[in-house]
C-alpha cells in the first residue's frame, strides 16, 4: 500500500529519533508505555499530493511520544508554501504537533510573517494550524500589522492559500500617515476605526467590515478632531482609502458641526472625506446643503461641489 504524506512524516520522525537517540534496552522496550524520544534537533517536511512543498518545521529540541503520535518542540520555526514558493514564515516559543502533522498548536510569542507583497505580520499568543485545510486560527490577542496599518481583533482566521484574513469580535483598525522624508513617525495612530467582523486580503489589501462603524481622527494628545459613523465599510489598505456605506454622519466636536450624507470615501493619505451624493450639514446656527462635498479634515473645511445653499438667521446664499 502506498504511504500517505502523514505516514511518511511519521516514519521519517521515527527514523530520525532512532538515529539521534539510539536503541532502548529490552526492559524499556517491553514497558507498557514507551518513553518519549528526545531530539537534539528536529526537521519536519510535508508535501502535497502533487509533490509540491506544503510546509517545513524545524526545532532545536523536541520530544516525540510514540504511543500518542505527538511531538512537543521548543522554539519552532517554519516556512509555509503556496504554489511551491515560500509564502509565510512562522515562529513560536513552543509547538505541539498532533497525529504526525494533522494539527499543530503553537503557543507563546507566535508570529506569522508574509514573505511577499506588503510583508504583513500576524502575531498573537496561541495559534491552531490545520495543514490539511491550510487554515491558521489565532485564538489569543491576534494583531495584523503592515507598514501603516495595525488591526486588532478577538480572533483571526487565515487561509494560507488565498491569504484571506477573517477578523472576529470587535475589530479595531489603526492607521498612521506616511511620515515626511526625515521626519519621525507619529507615536499614536491618527485614524482609528472600529467595526464588527472584517475580511482583509493580505495580497490585495481589500478590506470589508460589518457595522456599525465608528471612526475617529485624533491628534497626538488623543483628542478627537472628527468622528464619523456608517453602516459598514469597504476599502483597500494598500491604496489608502475606506468607502463608508451610508447613512454616514461626520461630527466635529470642537466646532459643534455635523454633516449627514450617503456613501463617502475616506482618503487617509489626503486626510479628506469626499462624496458626489447630496448632503446636509449644520454648525451652530448655520445650515448647508449641496450636491457632493470634499472635507479637508486637517483644516476642518468643507468644499461644496455643486448646488450649494447656505442659510443662517436673516441671511441666505446660493451658488453653483
Amino acid at each position: 500500500m502506498k504511504a500517505t504524506p502523514l505516514r511518511r512524516l511519521r516514519h521519517s520522525a521515527l527514523v530520525a529519533a532512532l538515529l539521534l537517540v539510539g536503541c532502548e534496552s529490552d526492559q524499556q522496550a517491553s514497558a507498557p508505555e514507551a518513553p518519549p524520544f528526545v531530539f537534539r534537533s528536529l526537521e519536519l517536511r510535508q508535501k502535497r499530493a502533487d509533490g509540491q512543498r506544503d510546509w517545513d518545521l524545524i526545532s532545536p529540541e523536541a520530544r516525540y511520544e510514540f504511543n500518542r503520535r505527538l511531538v512537543r518542540a521548543s522554539r519552532p520555526e517554519g516556512i509555509l508554501y503556496r504554489n511551491d514558493q515560500p509564502s509565510f514564515r512562522i515562529s513560536a516559543d513552543r509547538a505541539t504537533v498532533i497525529n504526525d502533522g494533522e494539527l499543530v498548536l503553537l503557543e507563546g510569542q507566535v508570529e506569522l510573517r508574509q514573505l511577499q507583497g506588503k510583508k504583513v505580520l500576524i502575531k498573537g499568543d496561541r495559534m491552531r494550524w490545520t495543514p490539511a485545510t491550510s487554515l491558521l486560527v489565532m485564538e489569543q490577542r491576534p494583531e495584523a500589522i503592515d507598514a501603516l496599518t495595525h488591526i486588532k481583533a478577538s480572533k483571526a482566521k487565515l487561509n494560507q492559500i488565498t491569504e484571506d484574513l477573517t477578523l472576529l469580535g470587535t475589530v479595531q483598525l489603526e492607521r498612521w500617515r506616511k511620515p515626511e522624508p526625515g521626519a519621525a513617525a507619529a507615536t499614536k495612530a491618527e485614524t482609528v476605526v472600529r467595526s464588527r467582523e472584517a475580511d482583509w486580503n493580505l495580497r490585495s489589501g481589500v478590506l470589508k467590515a460589518k457595522g456599525p462603524v465608528l471612526g475617529q481622527r485624533r491628534d497626538q494628545k488623543h483628542t478627537v478632531l472628527q468622528q464619523l459613523t456608517a453602516q459598514r465599510l469597504e476599502g483597500n489598505t494598500q491604496q489608502g482609502f475606506i468607502d463608508l456605506i451610508g447613512p454616514v454622519a461626520v461630527v466635529s466636536p470642537q466646532r459643534k458641526g455635523r454633516l449627514d450624507a450617503s456613501n463617502t470615501r475616506w482618503l487617509f493619505s489626503d486626510e479628506a472625506l469626499v462624496s458626489k451624493a447630496p448632503f446636509r450639514a449644520s454648525m451652530q446656527t448655520s445650515k448647508l446643503v449641496g450636491d457632493g462635498f470634499r472635507i479637508d479634515m486637517a483644516q476642518s473645511t468643507v468644499s461644496v461641489l455643486s448646488g450649494c445653499h447656505l442659510s443662517q438667521p436673516k441671511e441666505e446664499l446660493r451658488a453653483r
